[in-house]
Formats: structure tokens, sequence, C-alpha cells
């Protein structure tokens, strides 16, 4: 009976380890910044939606969970967020979404070309049954980080430089 037992275990360790193997082999996707826009501006906020490249480098399509991140805009003004994309990084394709940012800046209290960063991870699905399992099970959840930075011109927000 002990024999089986251990002939089992020896078996499920197999398995996991080229279960592992195997979903390994999928690298993560890669983020740039697009652009910049203003949603809104009123006399004690304004709200800024970075548009955001998403690149999947695979031949597998990626499922794009959640993104968390935090906007610094000239270096003392910051908004961190959490949202999820709805999206599925197609073979070997891109996607674009925004990720909105609210500041509490009125008018006139930055002005100009100023520097910003992007700063965040996102969680993806990598493909299979099994990894789909393991990423509810919260036992294997993917991440792929970025840091993306660039200068907007707050007078004219439609204008983005990416430096990154």
């Amino acid at each position: 009976m002990r024999k089986n037992a251990q002939t089992a275990l020896a078996g499920i360790l197999i398995l996991c380890t080229l279960a592992s193997i195997g979903c390994s082999n999928i690298r993560s996707p890669r983020f740039e910044t697009l652009g910049v826009r203003e949603i809104e501006r009123t006399d004690t906020r304004t709200v800024y939606a970075f548009v955001v490249k998403a690149t999947n480098p695979n031949k597998e399509p990626i499922p794009l969970r959640e993104v968390a991140y935090t906007v610094t805009l000239d270096g003392n003004h910051s908004f961190s967020g959490v949202r999820s994309p709805e999206t599925t990084l197609h073979t070997y394709g891109n996607h674009t979404f925004e990720l909105p940012a609210v500041f509490e800046i009125g008018p006139g209290e930055l002005s100009g070309i100023i520097d910003y960063t992007l700063d965040g991870t996102a969680k993806y699905l990598k493909p299979g049954k099994l990894a789909e399992v393991m990423f509810d099970s919260k036992v294997s959840v993917p991440k792929a980080g970025f840091y993306l930075r660039g200068q907007v011109n707050v007078d004219q927000p439609e204008s983005v430089e990416s430096i990154d």
C-alpha cells in the first residue's frame, strides 16, 4: 500500500513539474504609453486618461485581468487605481486601453510641459485549463510590471511625448 502511495505522489509531482514547464514558455505582455487626454477639468480637479498599448509577444492569446497603477504628475501629484482592461491580447497582437487618473488640481495650478510616470502591474491569464484553475485559486497569478515615463503639455493635454 505504501508503495502505491509513493508511486502516486511521484506521478503527481512529475505532472506538476511538466505543467509548470509548459506554462513557463509564455512571455509577459509589454506595455507603452500612446497618449494622454484630458477628460474633465473643474475648479478643483482634473481627470486625465492615459492611453496604453499592450503587446502580446506569444502565439497564444493572453487575457488581461487587472491593472493596478500609480500615475505621478510633476513629481508630486499622484493617483493610484485598479482597473480591468477587459480585453484579450490576440496572437502576436496589440490592444489599447485607457487608465483614468483624477488629480486635485485646479486650472492654472500646473502649466506647460510636465513630466509624468505611470507605474503598475498587470495580472494576466496564461493559456490552458490548468493555468486557469491555478489563477482562479490564486496559486499562480502571473503579473507583468511596467514603468512608463513621458511628458504632457497640460495646456494642450492631447500632446504627449513618451520617454521610454
